[in-house]
């Protein structure tokens, strides 16, 4: 009977129940509560997730008892297998053994949560009384919060009752720990005699909450004995719900199984057949599956400007940093400022025709892209190896000093690359030793400059762990160095001992600034190019990524903060000061890929100091350093709306005038390559059925062209003269030609054989669209083709034809059947329950990141295809652009020189120079800072893909270069280091 009955509940829920406002309220929003201890048949881990699955619900708040504790690692490793979310953990009030248990698993498993700690205490009689208690409480908690913070997690105190469950005397122990990562967790079922204050008492708990769990609510219920009620069974609920919605906080939401006699999963069908009650009452229900308005779209404003910064708004420059101290290249990209700017002046454009190579440095330990731009201090270089070692290097030789080679796991990430972005040196102060500091994975190490060795007092054998992971290199403020995650978030670390000091999110959690912006589930918006430091003002500039996944944004509605922007942070404790967002709603991948660059202008007859970030959409923010404000009015131009179900682009993006934008943003068919008649004919078919425009969202099934999903610029960035106030930055002219389709489909059963229909696309379609229908090249994604083509228009295709496509092979009318009902899923027996119990949301894929180029695989638009340009940001204007590389075999051709595509970034000198390789010619280059004008180039080894160092040993300049190969543009890979001087005895030039 019980099996019955969980059938009937089942199938009353296979409808999908709209979503409320911003998905608040949905399935995959919710998290079970209290469902281990009180659960009727005492399921074990499998089988609880196996049921999590079943009513499509992916959070869990994990409610143990002590005979859990043995399998606390079967439970995280059952959710993580059916893709089930450890919302929350629930915690010992104190740091015992069983406290410490929890926290070596979630460390181990790399799990962060919130962990829900509960505290007692009659009331309160005097003022002094409550101060003694809150004091009292801030001594119990900190060291939980601490640890908490140490592996990721948060803390949310629990509302069981007594003194410490009334959420005002909870906000008063969150002020006085002064923690950013404690907040609260709000039970409705602690709290029938708050029903009535409930308005007014969620909005002094909202900017601290992190989840909120549902409950039947009457009146002093917990008095009546009716304290656990299902959703829908009490009659106030649904007003403390709408108190909840309409504040715009966008956190998870629990039902919970309370009651020891019933079986969790009809506790919890209850709950959403309540929930579902409640949510036709609730009403102002969002369909996740309608199309924009285009008409209402049209009605709003063409443009919208932010306004610039005043002249008494404009920050006074300070006169950091001292002329004197750009003479050192202590971090990648220089100093703190991130300047890529060397006050070595020995090579000038009189003379850089005489550069030699004055060493090479081979690791000698296997080819690999190095992207890592190398410092020097007192005459050594460190520097990574294409073979993932960190190494020592005599700067003035190329002779090796020492070799360090960190932990590595058994399949390799793009993170476990040590230095893959950047390394630092810091000298060190009377309490600590100097050291070398990189990121590696998981982990943040500190070595010994002068033997490469883990320095002993820093974490554990020279290692702290590195949440989030890190590729980027960090920055010193005093004794704090602040690093970013490669996948998200801000972190500041005691320089000294390592300990975790603070953690800005990148993706506001709930209760944070920005939180809001989002609806979804939340990825992306990661630090991964880096950062720059105001070391005076104690002020950290990070920029950040798109949101994810890339091209289809319907699972992350919103603006996305702080996706795509500038954030400044005070480095003393994580605390954001300002953000400025470039493009809201990015689904292009149009990401703010580079460090920020410090340095001071002239406006208005006075001297500024700003921060620039350049981005692959070829804008660059010019923002005030100290209150965020533009220096330049910031244009905004409405937006076109998406055609994809369930999208909803943003009403403007940026159509930024000044600084003038320093590569294309707009395709046109007028960009088509003329080099040939038979490569404009090519390139003219490929892009027949597609759509472009100004941030022109993506359609099911059809190609978009735009710019920028490999710059404008990339992760390498910009250099500046501080001084001038002049910013030079190469950059990417390639387009890219992406399709979106709906992805919906359920997995083929792998022990069945092919269809006839199958047989038949691998032979005759299976070259152009792929063997898994995903699209190959110019050709189109054929997966979730029912959703866009009848059986009669594929017939006429497979007939004539279109643009690139030839027509079909003879076939006879039932193997075109067969290919047709292969295409349409008409073969495979769960498609039919899939399109009939529609989900939430669409569900969308993508063919990859094609780029747009000709029958010959060059580029598809007339040159440049890569430039490096000169902008003079006292004004806004661009100072010059030139080619940057080129085709040998197109020059040979008489073709003027058109640049490539480029992964390597400039550095400035003093003597006159901008110093670039990067290309696809394996070439670099050396420019006259003021004209553009090409001085100097040498064939590199491999070539190099990260920026030039400049440094000084014994009165002698050199420039160094990472010059391995490989990467983005696929050259041939090494593990080199070149280093360049004049010679030592000048040579005399004869015309």
């Amino acid at each position: 009977m019980r099996s019955l009955l969980l059938l009937i509940l089942f199938a009353s829920f296979a409808r999908p129940v709209a979503a409320v406002e911003t998905n608040l309220f949905a399935r995959t929003n919710l998290v079970a509560w209290c469902i281990v201890p009180f659960d009727a048949k005492k399921r074990g881990p499998e089988e609880r997730a196996r049921m999590l699955d079943r009513l499509g619900i992916k959070r869990m708040a994990y409610d143990w008892r002590a005979e859990h504790i043995p399998t606390f690692d079967a439970e995280i490793e059952a959710c993580k297998a059916r893709g089930i979310e450890l919302t929350a953990w629930w915690f010992p009030g104190r740091l015992d053994d069983h406290a410490k248990t929890i926290l070596n698993t979630l460390e181990r498993h790399k799990i962060q949560t919130q962990l829900w700690i509960t505290g007692g205490g009659a009331a309160t009689k005097t003022p002094e009384e409550q101060a003694q208690r809150v004091a009292d409480e801030v001594k119990r908690i900190r060291p939980i919060a601490e640890a908490a913070a140490a592996i990721g997690c948060t803390v949310a105190l629990y509302n069981h009752g007594n003194w410490f469950g009334e959420p005002e005397n909870q906000v008063a122990i969150i002020r006085a720990l002064g923690m950013t990562n404690v907040g609260i967790v709000y039970n409705f079922h602690h709290g029938h005699h708050q029903i009535e204050s409930f308005p007014e008492m969620f909005r002094a708990m909202q900017p601290f909450l992190l989840a909120v769990n549902l409950n039947g609510m009457i009146i002093d219920g917990d008095k009546k004995g009716e304290k656990i009620l299902a959703l829908g069974s009490g009659d106030q609920e649904l007003a403390m719900m709408k108190v909840i919605r309409d504040s715009g906080w966008r956190g998870p939401v629990g039902i919970l199984d309370h009651r020891p006699e019933t079986d969790s999963e009809e506790t919890l069908f209850e709950n959403l057949r309540g929930l579902d009650q409640l949510l036709q009452k609730l009403g102002s229900k969002l369909d996740y599956w309608a199309v924009e308005n285009a008409e209402a779209r049209a009605k709003l404003p063409l443009y919208k400007t932010i306004p610039a910064a005043t002249a008494e708004e404009l920050t006074a420059a300070n006169g950091f940093p001292r002329k004197e101290t750009l003479r050192d290249w202590h971090r990648s990209h220089g100093n703190s400022y991130g300047m890529r700017y060397s006050g070595v002046d020995q090579v000038t454009p009189a003379n850089v025709k005489q550069l030699e190579v004055a060493w090479t440095y081979r690791s000698g330990d296997g080819p690999d892209n190095v992207q890592c731009n190398p410092i020097v201090v007192d005459g050594t270089m460190f520097a990574p190896t294409a073979g993932r070692s960190i190494v020592a290097i005599n700067a003035e030789t190329g002779v090796e000093l020492w070799r360090f080679k960190p932990e590595l796991p058994k399949r390799l990430r793009l993170q476990d690359t040590p230095a893959r972005r950047g390394l630092l040196a810091w000298p060190g102060n009377e309490k600590h030793t100097a050291r070398i500091l990189f990121s590696s994975g998981d982990w943040l190490y500190a070595l010994d400059p002068r033997t490469g060795t883990p320095v002993s007092d820093f974490g554990t054998n020279g290692r702290v762990t590195m949440p989030m992971s890190g590729t980027a290199a960090g920055a010193v403020f005093k004794e704090i160095y602040v690093v970013p995650g490669y996948h998200g978030d801000v972190f500041g670390f005691h320089i000294g001992t390592g300990k975790q000091l603070w953690r800005f999110h990148t993706i506001p959690k709930p209760g944070e600034f920005g939180h809001e912006t989002w609806d979804g589930p939340t990825e992306g918006a990661n630090c991964w190019g880096g950062m720059a430091l105001d070391e005076e003002r104690g002020i950290a500039y990070i920029t950040t990524g798109s949101p994810k996944p890339n091209f289809a944004g319907n699972t992350h509605r919103g603006d996305n903060l702080f996706a795509n922007c500038v954030v400044a942070l005070d480095a003393r404790t994580g605390k954001r000061l300002w953000h400025f967002q470039e493009i809201r709603h990015d689904i292009w991948d149009l990401d703010l890929p580079a460090p920020p660059n410090l340095l001071t202008i002239t406006r208005d007859g006075k001297r500024v100091d700003v921060v620039a970030a350049v981005s692959k959409l070829g804008n660059t923010l010019l923002l005030d350093r100290v209150t965020g404000k533009p220096i330049f009015p910031v244009r905004l131009r409405r937006a076109p709306t998406s055609k994809l179900p369930g999208e909803q682009t943003s009403t403007h993006q940026p159509d930024i005038e000044l600084p003038e934008p320093f590569s294309k943003q707009l395709f046109s068919p007028e960009d088509i390559t003329t080099r040939s008649k038979d490569a404009a004919d090519y390139v003219r078919q490929r892009i027949a059925s597609a759509n472009f425009g100004f941030f022109e969202p993506f359609e099911e099934g059809k190609p978009t062209v735009f710019y920028g999903v490999h710059g404008g610029a990339e992760w390498t960035g910009a250099a500046v003269d501080p001084h001038a106030g002049f910013l030079y930055v190469s950059a990417n002219e390639m387009p890219s030609i992406v399709s979106v389709f709906r992805n919906d489909e359920p997995p083929k059963n792998p022990g069945l054989p092919p269809t006839r229909g199958e047989e038949i696309y691998q032979q005759a379609c299976a070259t152009c669209h792929g063997a898994n229908r995903i699209g190959v090249g110019m050709a189109p994604p054929l997966i979730g083709l029912r959703h866009r083509l009848g059986d009669n228009e594929v017939r006429e295709l497979l007939k004539t034809g279109r643009n690139l496509m030839p027509a079909a092979p003879e076939m006879s009318e039932s193997d075109e059947k067969a290919l047709l009902d292969f295409l349409f899923l008409r073969d495979r027996s769960a498609v039919a329950a899939v399109d009939a119990q529609r989900p939430e949301r669409p569900r969308y894929s993508h063919n990859g990141y094609p780029k747009l180029r000709d029958h010959e695989n060059y580029p598809g638009i007339n040159p440049p295809w890569g430039t490096l340009n000169a902008i003079d940001l006292n004004t806004g204007r661009i100072r010059w652009q030139v080619p940057l590389g080129e085709y040998p075999e197109l020059t040979a051709e008489g073709v003027p020189k058109t640049g490539t595509e480029n992964f390597g970034g400039p550095t400035v000198t003093a003597g006159g120079l901008v110093f670039c390789a990067g290309t696809k010619d394996e070439m670099i280059r050396a420019f006259d800072q003021a004209t553009g004008e090409e001085l100097w180039k040498h064939k590199l080894p491999y070539g190099g893909f990260a920026p030039p160092t400049s440094y000084e040993v014994n009165g002698r300049q050199y420039i160094v270069i990472a010059a391995t190969g490989g990467g983005k543009v696929g050259t041939t890979p090494g593990d080199a280091y070149v280093a360049f001087a004049l010679p030592k005895k000048p040579r005399i030039l004869v015309e």
